[in-house]
C-alpha cells in the first residue's frame, strides 16, 4: 500500500514539474479601436516575436508553452505593456498584469514605483503653491530618488536569475548611473545578466561612450556613400588640423538652426588649421543633398553614414558637435552654439 502511495505521489510531482508549461496571456486594452488590428508578442530581450494575434474588439489574447519566464511586450498603438510571460493564466491591463507569482511582484514593483512618483509630484506642488521653499522641495526630491533607486536594486536583488530581476537590474543600472567597471563586476557574477541581449547593448554603450569620451583618441569609422564611395573619419580627422565634426540630418530643424552657427566658424578658420566637416546619419542620400544645396553648405560630407557613427560615438540627439584635436583626440564633445565659437576660438588660438 505504501508502495503505491509512493509512486502516485511521484507522478504527481513529475507532472507540476514538467508537464505545465502552458500560458495563457489576456489583454484589455483601453477600447476597441484597434479591432481587428494584427499584434504581436515579443521577448523584451531578445527582441524576436513570439506569437501573433488580433484584437477582438478591447481584447487581444496569446497562447503558448515556455519552460522558462521571460518578459513579454505587446504594442498596440502608443500602448506599451511589458510584463512576465510564464506559466499560469495572465491578465494584462494598460496599469498592471497579473494572475501568476511573477507578474504579481511586477505588480508590485511598479506599485511602489508609482507611489514615489505621486509624493514626488506633490512635493513639487507644494513648492508651486509657496508651501516649502526651493531647498526643502529638492531635500525632499533627493530622498525620493534614493528610495526610488532602491526599490530597483531591492527587487533585483530578490529576484536575480528571473524576468523581474532582469527588468530591475536594466532600470537601476541606467538611473543609477552605475560605473563601467562596476557594471561589467556585476553581469559577470550573474549567469542571468551575461546571457541578457539588453544588458550586452547597455554594457556596449557604456564601452562606447567611455571609449569616445573627451580626451580618448578618436574611433575610425568606414561608410560606403550612395556613390560607391568609401569614406572614413580618419580621412579627415588626425591630419594635423582641428576637425569639428557635425553629426546632423536634413529632417532635424535643430541641426539646420546650428548651420550659420558653423559658417561662423568655417568663414573665419577654413583652411587656417580648422577643418568643418558633415557627418549625416539617420538620413536618406537624397535627402542630405538636397539639404546641402538648400543650406548652401560648403564643408565636406560624409554622407550615406546611417547609425554607424552615432551607435560608435553612443549619441542619442542630433545636432551633436565634436571638436577634434590635430592628433584625433576629442577636445569636446556636444558642443552648440555660442559654447561652440568660443570653444573653437579658444583653440584656435594655441595654433
Amino acid at each position: 500500500m505504501k508502495k503505491i502511495l509512493f509512486f502516485a505521489v511521484a507522478a504527481a510531482l513529475l507532472v507540476s514539474c514538467g508537464g505545465n508549461n502552458k500560458y495563457s496571456i489576456s489583454m484589455t486594452l483601453p477600447d476597441g479601436s484597434f479591432s481587428g488590428d494584427t499584434v504581436y508578442l515579443t521577448n523584451f530581450d531578445t527582441e524576436d516575436t513570439v506569437a501573433m494575434s488580433v484584437v477582438d474588439g478591447s481584447t487581444v489574447a496569446f497562447e503558448g508553452k515556455t519552460d522558462k519566464d521571460f518578459l513579454g511586450s505587446v504594442e498596440v498603438g502608443r500602448m506599451r505593456s511589458i510584463f512576465v510571460v510564464e506559466p499560469g493564466e495572465i491578465m494584462v491591463t494598460e496599469e498592471r498584469s497579473s494572475g501568476t507569482r511573477l507578474n504579481e511582484v511586477l505588480d508590485s514593483l511598479g506599485n511602489a514605483l508609482t507611489g514615489i512618483t505621486t509624493t514626488a509630484q506633490n512635493i513639487v506642488a507644494d513648492y508651486s503653491a509657496g508651501k516649502i521653499d526651493s531647498v526643502a522641495c529638492q531635500n525632499a526630491l533627493d530622498i525620493l530618488q534614493t528610495a526610488y533607486l532602491e526599490v530597483f536594486k531591492t527587487t533585483y536583488k530578490n529576484n536575480s536569475g528571473n524576468a523581474v530581476g532582469l527588468l530591475a537590474f536594466l532600470n537601476y543600472a541606467q538611473n543609477a548611473g552605475m560605473e563601467l567597471a562596476e557594471m561589467e563586476a556585476e553581469v559577470a557574477g550573474a549567469p542571468a545578466l551575461s546571457a541578457s541581449k539588453q544588458v550586452g547593448k547597455l554594457l556596449d554603450a557604456m564601452r562606447n561612450e567611455a571609449k569616445t569620451a573627451e580626451g580618448q583618441m578618436f574611433t575610425d569609422f568606414t561608410i560606403t556613400n550612395e556613390k560607391g564611395e568609401v569614406q572614413k573619419l580618419s580621412d579627415y580627422v588626425g591630419k594635423g588640423d582641428y576637425v569639428l565634426a557635425d553629426f546632423w540630418a536634413s529632417w532635424c530643424g535643430p541641426c539646420r538652426a546650428e548651420i550659420p552657427n558653423i559658417k561662423k566658424i568655417y568663414d573665419k578658420y577654413n583652411g587656417k588649421g580648422l577643418t568643418v566637416l558633415g557627418i549625416a546619419v539617420w538620413d536618406k542620400p537624397e535627402d542630405t543633398r538636397k539639404a546641402i544645396e538648400d543650406l548652401q553648405i560648403p564643408w565636406q560630407q560624409i554622407t550615406n553614414a546611417g547609425t554607424v557613427p552615432t551607435d560608435l560615438y553612443e549619441i542619442n540627439g542630433i545636432p551633436h558637435i565634436i571638436l577634434f584635436g590635430p592628433d584625433g583626440k576629442i577636445i569636446a564633445r556636444d558642443l552648440r552654439g555660442e559654447e561652440m565659437v568660443a570653444k573653437v576660438a579658444e583653440v584656435m588660438k594655441k595654433k
